[in-house]
């Protein structure tokens, strides 16, 4: 009796980068479509600006991690 052929894991994992990536985007438009919308120099812009900053990094120190 044969054994059961694995899957490549190489692109379950690339799928997998893919989709993650695709919501890191996602949640970054969003919150600069917001950030976009308030006046500037107010201390919620401040706020979203640093959010908006946040989700930037962590999307480029994940897309440099793989």
């Amino acid at each position: 009796m044969r054994k059961p052929v694995r899957k490549s894991s190489k692109k379950t994992q690339k799928n997998n980068f893919e989709e993650r990536f695709a919501v890191m985007v996602t949640e970054y438009q969003a919150a600069k479509e917001v950030l976009d919308s308030m006046a500037e120099g107010t201390s919620e812009y401040i706020t979203q600006k640093k959010v908006c900053d946040k989700l930037f990094a962590n999307a480029e120190r994940y897309i440099n991690k793989n």
